[in-house]
């Protein structure tokens, strides 16, 4: 690995988390709005003659099968149709596909209060949330929801209409530097705030420990450990001072996000071109999760391209305040390029190949990749992002199948909850999409579910759009 190239990396993502933390983390205050609640369960359902794909097994599909839900949860998948209750309610759904609903592995919700409904009505049942806030972010204006740990186990209790929450830590960071947002960020500057960090984080009930670009080696390792010994995972970007050959070969974390670490996004790769693949290798037999998130980075383009995304209809459930903060971000990263700021040579999203090229590779290796798309940042709108993310993975090398269970079982097994959800089989959650065509000849047919169907209970997706419309209507308008 040259020098120069890992300095320059090191610098440039420095750059821009700066950005990031004055555009995404500042700004007007955020609208709170109440969600609805979820409907009651039927105490059983039978969805009949389906064509089901239960992402247990490549390809496998069950042909005219039936679905029996018990409340919130699967009790039988397949064709014995006899098994099913007098007393079930029946869905006729012949001619549609079955399949688990999907999960996007890595979101923020930060800013946006209907970014929950936006994920359920694009199929999208489970999260993984990169960010809390910390004890100051609590009544913080900025934010759309005041304690994360709270929305999460409201969902889980079956308060609040959302998208099953799996909650990361508060973001720890080196607090160092003008823009360092003590409602987002813990200052974790060596070994023993580390280790003191992962130890409250475990009390307080985090899913996961989220770490930083400036984190120090010392805190990073002491960190490793740490979480290593109470069963915390560690996810987050590979901090500057750690090189992700080291992060690969100790397998110190269970996540890398946006490919950190491989390359500097806003110049040239962290590793030498020549090593990717055996880097890639290395990355398997560590069983490092990878979470791309290409779409944020197709996002950060030049100045004139930024309003291409109101071309996308799920954006008017956007405030404008947040796409204004959004397109401000956008805009200073091709100032800093104009300005020959050091670790900026050109747009991430001129030189996709290069993102592209290290995804190809961990593909081809067979490294585990979960589907995160960085939503609620930078352009990326919820839930029909993760669809635009799934046809990326296919674009560079994986099937259909492989593509759903990076958003199914795959990212199940990412979140640690593969024994929850993430497949159509008996102890499931009761969390299924019902599709007019099959997403394995074509994985974009997961746009347009004709059922969402979130803790037992159906909902189609223009019910879920009335609602969006409804919340709109009566809040930001």
């Amino acid at each position: 690995m040259p020098g120069k190239t890992y300095k320059d990396g090191m610098v440039g993502l420095l750059l821009v988390l700066i950005v990031l933390l004055t555009s995404c983390f500042s700004g007007p205050a955020a609208v709170r709005v109440e969600l609805p609640k979820p409907k009651e369960a039927p105490a059983v359902q039978a969805f009949m003659h389906a064509q089901v794909i239960p992402m247990t097994d490549p390809d496998l599909v069950i042909e005219d099968a039936v679905v029996i839900v018990e409340g919130k949860t699967i009790v039988y998948v397949g064709t014995e149709y006899e098994r099913i209750p007098a007393t079930a309610s029946r869905i006729d759904c012949t001619g549609m596909w079955i399949i688990p609903g999907l999960a996007d592995a890595h979101v923020h919700l930060l800013f946006n209060a209907l970014d929950p409904l936006l994920f359920l009505a694009n199929g999208v049942t489970s999260v993984r949330n990169m960010a809390s806030l910390t004890d100051s972010g609590h009544d913080d204006a900025r934010f759309a929801f005041t304690d994360h740990l709270d929305f999460r186990d409201a969902v889980a209790k079956g308060e609040v209409l959302s998208p099953w929450v799996y909650q990361a830590s508060p973001i720890h960071e080196a607090g160092t530097g003008k823009y360092f947002d003590a409602s987002l960020y813990l200052d974790t500057s060596g070994g023993t705030e580390g280790k003191q960090a992962v130890l409250a984080a475990h009390q307080q009930g985090f899913d996961y420990f989220k770490i930083y670009n400036k984190l120090p080696a010392s805190a990073f390792f002491s960190i490793a450990a740490e979480a290593k010994n109470l069963g915390l995972p560690v996810v987050g970007h590979v901090p500057h001072d750690v090189p992700v050959e080291t992060v690969i070969d100790g397998s110190l974390m269970h996540s890398i996000e946006h490919l950190t670490g491989y390359l500097n996004p806003f110049g040239t790769m962290k590793v030498s071109v020549d090593a990717l693949d055996s880097i890639a290798l290395r990355t398997a037999a560590a069983g490092i999760w990878n979470i791309p998130t290409l779409e944020v980075w197709k996002h950060v383009v030049s100045p004139e391209k930024i309003d291409a995304i109101d071309a996308d209809p799920w954006t008017r459930y956007v405030p404008k305040q947040n796409r204004d903060i959004w397109s401000g971000s956008i805009k200073s990263f091709s100032k800093f390029i104009h300005n020959d700021v050091e670790g900026y040579s050109t747009l991430p999203s001129d030189h996709m190949e290069d993102f592209e090229m290290i995804v190809q590779a961990l593909i081809k290796a067979k490294a585990p990749i979960a589907a995160g798309t960085d939503s609620g940042t930078l352009n990326v709108v919820a839930g029909t992002s993760l669809h635009k993310e799934l046809e990326a993975l296919v674009e560079l090398g994986m099937t259909a199948w492989e593509a759903l269970a990076a958003a199914t079982i795959h990212a199940a097994e990412c979140f640690g909850e593969a024994d929850a959800f993430g497949s159509v089989q008996a102890g499931m959650r009761a969390d299924l999409l019902v599709l007019a065509r099959n997403p394995l000849e074509d994985i974009s047919h997961v746009h347009s579910p004709n059922l969402i169907v979130v803790q037992g209970v159906p909902y189609s997706q223009t019910e879920l759009v009335g609602m969006l419309d409804t919340l709109v209507s009566e809040n930001f308008l």
